[in-house]
């Protein structure tokens, strides 16, 4: 009788734990060609930004002077992390409406992740002068089977967008900083950096543009990119500490990589206080 308890007590408690937890599910099969346009060869310019908006502390007053900091450096594509739009923790706010209505960076794409045990939702947006010619989002590798409120789930927007008669493939994503591992040994950043790169490589794209948060701790995190014709605009030769707070010892955290076929034509950091990140921003080139 009393093994009988305990198996009905354990299931019971398997239940309870399965019920309380959404499970992990990899990405549906997505067709990277759908969408692409390889046109003859133009030479133009183009401004990026990356922007962490910091989610949870965002009010219409600072998402406007984002905003107005973004249109400063006359960006034609902008990518957001840590945005709460619509949500309860923010009172609801639709912090998007700003570029919607008042803003030539009028073409806003979202897509928001939940935040468990909170009954809430934040994650990424991209704002852009031109429309969006195919929009579409791909989950992180998580380290475990079911979601778990010590670790944040992650994804990475992917967004082909024509500026100046050329497209490029803007993606927008926001990695982790937990410092754990996944099955194999791998660190879960390593391991997202590695999703990352399969998906650039399978991206018939000519031009590729990568802005996030990276939560990297050192520069080396992204010899995974660099080995493997990408640049990265946020480097050792010149830093940008982006992150304002005081809890992380390394600070230049937000980054714009970039495929070689795109030249840099300059770079900037721009500080305000409007977040916990100051905005990261480069003009660009495309080559043959």
């Amino acid at each position: 009788m009393k093994k009988l308890l305990v198996i009905i007590i354990c299931f019971c408690l398997v239940f309870i734990l399965v019920s309380c937890c959404n499970k992990i599910t990899p990405n549906e099969p997505y067709d990277m060609n759908d969408g692409v346009v390889l046109g003859e060869y133009k030479e133009m310019e183009f401004t990026i930004c990356s922007y962490n908006i910091k989610g949870g502390e965002a009010t219409i007053e600072s998402v406007t002077k984002i905003k107005d900091n973004i249109e400063s450096v006359s960006a034609d594509i902008a990518g957001l992390q840590e945005v709460d739009n619509m949500s309860k923790r923010t009172g609801k706010k639709d912090f998007l409406s700003i570029f919607k209505n008042n803003s030539y960076l009028n073409n806003v794409t979202y897509f928001a992740l939940d935040l468990q045990n909170f009954g809430d939702t934040y994650g990424l947006a991209e704002v852009s002068k031109t429309k969006f010619d195919k929009i579409h989002s791909f989950k992180l590798p998580y380290p475990y089977n079911y979601e778990k409120p010590a670790v944040e789930k992650r994804i990475i927007i992917r967004s082909l967008v024509t500026i100046n008669g050329i497209q490029i493939a803007f993606y927008n994503t926001h990695l982790s900083y937990e410092e754990v591992t996944m099955d194999n040994g791998t660190s879960l950043r390593k391991a997202q950096f590695d999703y990352i790169l399969e998906l650039l490589n399978s991206d018939p794209s000519k031009y590729k543009v990568i802005t996030g948060d990276f939560n990297v701790l050192n520069f080396s995190e992204y010899d995974t990119l660099l080995a493997n014709g990408f640049k990265i605009t946020n480097n050792s030769n010149k830093i940008y500490n982006t992150y304002r707070s005081d809890d992380s010892s390394f600070k230049a955290i937000d980054n714009i990589i970039y495929s070689d076929n795109l030249q840099l034509i300059f770079s900037d950091m721009l500080e305000d206080n409007c977040s916990d990140h100051n905005m990261l921003y480069a003009k660009f080139k495309t080559l043959k």
